[in-house]
């Protein structure tokens, strides 16, 4: 029997996947299953740091978003007060330091009667004021965020959970091992959530860094719908890489077909979607703080935070369960 310094030794040397036999052995007593899936757990986990092709591209996406929000906010484009109500027309800064200045020789001419239209640009210029969070959520977080980059972000990680091994060939040689195929999915799954949870909070948080003041705000109040959708799309795409042979292609296609396009479909429809029940989450926490939903509620037709949080944490758990058995029946012999 080897001294357990030699089998560290020996571990670093023998493929990734011979630490389970390392593990089984390491002990005279009987093999503990519980220690040779806390070994393929650490395993996995040390894989997907290995940077990947998208990886790389999630990588991209972040340092370009990151970037574009930088340059917004050093332009002060989160405010309204660049919009225009025409084009080539004033925006509405000028359009109100127009109507002071019209109401300043109004007042002087009249004093009396020129109290409500004092009333009124003070309160369109205090509006415009506090507009950035708004503008900052609406057209950021709502939109490209949700939307695009999370799900992007999340598959990035969760395809290559089992896509990884199938592409190493060495997706067969891990299933011989003493471990039940339930057990290695649920390890693959345990593995991949502090990657991509780290990946998709830290990255959302860089985002509003890059915003400022609003940027602040809106990680803030958005974060926890961020983590309830990153658990859905990580239970989801994973379920991806165990029943096709490129999952990446298949999740991009669902990526972009069903969020971003079927996601912002007025109607039913759209509640097939991950990205529309933590939009629901995201409009309940922002309304405190004067963000109403971007359409009419009878047109987007939202759901209670209570029900969001329900599908996210329900659909995350039946998709890993679906994935066991899935992965448990199916055949990989191919991949040798």
């Amino acid at each position: 029997m080897e001294s357990g310094q030699e089998q560290l030794v020996t571990i670093g040397l023998q493929p990734e996947t011979s630490v389970l036999d390392a593990v089984a052995s390491s002990s005279e007593s009987s093999p503990s299953t519980v220690r040779a899936w806390c070994y393929l757990v650490w395993l996995s986990m040390q894989r997907q740091a290995r940077a990947r092709q998208m990886v790389l591209i999630a990588l991209s996406l972040l340092i370009f978003t990151f970037t574009l929000v930088a340059l917004n906010t050093a332009g002060g484009r989160w405010t309204m007060h660049r919009w225009r109500a025409m084009r080539g027309g004033p925006n509405f800064q000028q359009a109100v330091d127009h109507m002071q200045a019209g109401a300043a020789v109004a007042s002087a001419a009249a004093p009396l009667g020129t109290g409500v239209t004092e009333a009124v640009l003070t309160a369109a210029q205090r509006a415009m004021d506090d507009s950035a969070f708004a503008v900052f959520s609406r057209w950021m977080v709502y939109s490209i965020f949700v939307g695009f980059l999370l799900p992007i972000w999340s598959l990035s990680f969760a395809t290559e959970a089992l896509g990884g091994e199938r592409e190493a060939r060495s997706l067969v040689w891990l299933l011989s091992r003493p471990l039940p195929r339930p057990a290695i999915y649920a390890a693959k799954f345990v593995a991949l959530l502090p990657w991509v949870l780290g990946f998709n909070l830290g990255g959302f948080g860089l985002v509003c860094l890059a915003a400022g003041e609003p940027g602040r705000q809106a990680f803030a109040l958005f974060w926890p719908a961020v983590a309830g959708a990153t658990l859905a799309f990580a239970a989801l795409f994973h379920l991806m890489s165990a029943v096709f042979r490129r999952p990446a292609i298949i999740a991009i296609v669902y990526a972009f077909f069903l969020e971003t396009v079927l996601g912002s479909m007025p109607g039913y429809m759209k509640r097939i979607s991950v990205g529309f029940y933590t939009r629901c989450l995201m409009f309940d926490a922002a309304q405190d703080h004067g963000l109403p939903p971007p359409e009419r509620p009878s047109v987007y037709l939202p759901v209670d935070p209570l029900t969001a949080w329900t599908v996210l944490l329900g659909v995350t758990a039946v998709l890993l369960m679906v994935g066991m058995v899935v992965f448990a029946r199916s055949e990989y012999c191919e991949d040798v």
